[in-house]
């Protein structure tokens, strides 16, 4: 038979997602010798390898990045083909807000796939800071709302409802910078970041301080993929989440000595008491391409 089986495609990308299999194997309800068994029964079919694999977990070879983004619409098609069949098609006007630093390189795609497979459902998206999508949420400004905080210390959701968040999926953090600057790190530490109201700024300054060490913040970003660019020309050391390093960008390593980060967890924000049945449904089928 000629192509491949669903589930091992939905595997496959949410492996890709997660970056391990341990990670991926309480998303999928799997254990962890299921999924590398599923993983190689791809590979079999596909007739190359789709992972590198390490100490860190996997990485994309360049036959499995161009499967992806294939993986991710059959799935999504797959799943809209079920919801429309009953009649769960989901229909109307959703306001979305997603926080910058979630998938950056992969949300447009993901709202072209969204497109593709509700066209009945209109989204409107915005970039947003995770207090400011909080705050909108709050004040029923937006129907769904994906916030990112951090696993450990000041910033871990104080709200009641924070149990009650839909985890997404979590991302270790990482001193990021170009590949010629991390050969030598200046002193003071060099960092470009977002401005002090970012929660990866307050992040990163607050590790540097902790640890008694020098640092000068020398450029200021105004978004995500600024802070990208300025990192990858070399004007700085950043702090990044592992979906948001980009091209032209290295993680800095134990031989750095920099301060150990903690984890992004990314989440949807929990429903609204009485909200419409759109909404819940958007929700579940968010949280779902999302995971993929």
């Amino acid at each position: 038979m000629r192509g491949f089986e669903f589930d091992q495609l939905k595997t496959f990308a949410t492996v890709a997602n997660t970056g391990s299999l341990s990670a991926a194997a309480p998303l999928l309800h799997l254990s962890q010798s299921t999924i590398s068994e599923q993983v190689r029964k791809l590979e079999v079919r596909a007739g190359v390898p789709l992972f590198t694999r390490s100490k860190r977990g996997v990485e994309l070879t360049a036959a499995g990045t161009r499967l992806l983004d294939h993986a991710r619409r059959l799935v999504a098609l797959n799943e809209a083909a079920y919801d429309e069949l009953r009649g769960q098609a989901i229909k109307g006007e959703l306001r979305v807000a997603i926080t910058e630093y979630f998938r950056t390189h992969e949300v447009a795609g993901l709202l072209v796939r969204l497109r593709e497979c509700y066209p009945h459902l209109s989204l409107h998206v915005s970039a947003m800071k995770s207090a400011d999508i909080e705050v909108a949420y709050a004040r029923r400004q937006i129907d769904l709302g994906v916030v990112m905080h951090m696993s450990t210390g000041p910033f871990r959701p104080a709200d009641i409802d924070a149990d009650a968040r839909w985890e997404l999926r979590r991302e270790p953090l990482s001193w990021v910078a170009s590949p010629s600057l991390a050969e030598q790190l200046p002193e003071p530490l060099p960092l470009v970041l977002l401005p002090g109201d970012c929660m990866m700024h307050q992040v990163a300054v607050r590790a540097l301080e902790a640890n008694d060490m020098t640092y000068e913040l020398v450029h200021s970003a105004s978004g995500v993929g600024g802070l990208q660019s300025m990192l990858a020309a070399g004007l700085g050391v950043g702090c990044l989440c592992t979906s948001a390093i980009g091209e032209g960008l290295v993680r800095l390593g134990a031989k750095h000595r920099l301060p150990v980060l903690p984890e992004a967890v990314f989440s949807l924000m929990p429903p609204h008491p009485g909200e419409q049945e759109t909404v819940t449904q958007a929700r579940e089928v968010l949280a779902r391409q999302l995971l993929v």
